[in-house]
């Protein structure tokens, strides 16, 4: 798996990462943007949620009922309702409403890229949903099909 990052103009690399982590690549860009891509090695994996583990800034939480939760940036509020926390899932260019369930029907092997935004320059586009980020992935399918 690749993982590269980008935020400002600035170059991280490589910063206080454990030896069992992937390693991470940076290109300069605006905005802070994180893309992983799915690599061989990646194939026994059987969720695309732990295909986000080590992201930046992304916490992936297993719980107890076996689904994920997904928090970009940590929870905001104590008082919040369920959910309000959740970052927007967009699957080949359409917005889910399902939030992070959306992924448990995407199997891992079927990823071409996957990019979390985490800022606000970046998830402008996506308007209010986008406030808690946004995790845009690309299937294979998508990108052998073309846009629309």
């Amino acid at each position: 798996m690749t993982i590269a990052g980008r935020i400002g103009l600035a170059l991280l690399a490589g910063c206080g990462r454990a030896a069992s982590s992937p390693p991470r690549a940076a290109t300069p860009g605006t905005g802070a943007v994180t893309t992983v891509v799915p690599s061989e090695t990646d194939a026994r994996v059987s969720r695309v949620e732990e295909l986000l583990r080590g992201v930046p800034g992304l916490e992936v939480t297993p719980l107890s009922n076996g689904s994920y939760q997904i928090r970009i940036r940590g929870q905001r509020s104590i008082r919040g309702n369920p959910g309000d926390d959740d970052p927007l899932i967009v699957i080949d260019g359409v917005p889910s409403s399902a939030g992070a369930a959306a992924l448990a029907d995407i199997a891992p092997s079927d990823v071409a890229r996957i990019e979390v935004l985490k800022d606000a320059g970046t998830t402008s586009q996506y308007g209010s949903r986008g406030a808690n980020g946004v995790i845009v992935i690309t299937t294979k399918r998508a990108r052998q099909e073309g846009p629309p």
